[in-house]
C-alpha cells in the first residue's frame, strides 16, 4: 500500500470534522451584524473566526495528507496550528491558491497559531485581531475544501 492510501482515512476524518466546523461557523454568521465592509461589529464573532480558522487548518491538513504528507510531519511544531506553513506546503505540492485566500489564511495564521481566539483575544497585547470580511472567510473555506480532493492531474 502506498503512502497516499495510508493517509486517506485520516484525511477523510479531518475533512469531515472541518466541514462540521465550517457549517457551525455558517450558522453563527446568520446572527452576526456586519458593517459596510462585511466585518462583524460585535465580539460575538469571536467563535465564528475560531471555527473558521480551525476548519481552515483541517482542510489544509486533509489536502496535504491526501498528497503524501505524513501524520508525523503534521504534528511537527512547524506545522501545528500554523496556517501559513500548511498553506506553503500546499503550494509546494503544485496546488494553485487565489491571492484572496492566501491573504485571508496568512492574516488569520498568527492568531490561530498562538490560540488568541481561544484565550486572549480580549487582552490588549498591542496586536490587532484580524477580522477579514465574512465573505472572504467563507470564500477561503470553500477554496480550501476544494483542495482536499485528489486531482486527476496528479496534484
Amino acid at each position: 500500500m502506498n503512502n497516499l492510501n495510508d493517509n486517506v482515512p485520516l484525511a477523510s476524518a479531518y475533512l469531515l470534522i472541518a466541514v462540521g466546523f465550517r457549517l457551525s461557523a455558517e450558522e453563527l454568521k446568520k446572527s452576526i451584524e456586519v458593517d459596510g465592509d462585511g466585518r462583524p461589529t460585535h465580539l460575538t464573532a469571536i467563535p465564528l473566526y475560531f471555527l473558521a480558522s480551525h476548519a481552515a487548518e483541517l482542510f489544509l491538513k486533509a489536502a496535504l495528507l491526501k498528497r503524501g504528507f505524513s501524520e508525523a510531519d503534521l504534528k511537527r511544531y512547524d506545522y501545528r496550528h500554523n496556517l501559513s506553513a500548511l498553506l506553503s506546503e500546499i503550494q509546494k505540492k503544485g496546488l494553485v491558491v487565489t491571492e484572496e485566500t492566501v491573504k485571508t489564511v496568512t492574516g488569520m495564521s498568527t492568531q490561530h497559531n498562538n490560540h488568541k481566539l481561544r484565550y486572549t483575544v480580549l487582552i490588549d497585547d498591542g496586536t490587532k485581531t484580524y477580522w477579514p470580511p465574512l465573505a472572504a472567510v467563507f470564500s477561503m473555506l470553500d477554496e480550501l475544501l476544494l483542495l482536499t480532493r485528489i486531482s486527476t492531474q496528479g496534484v
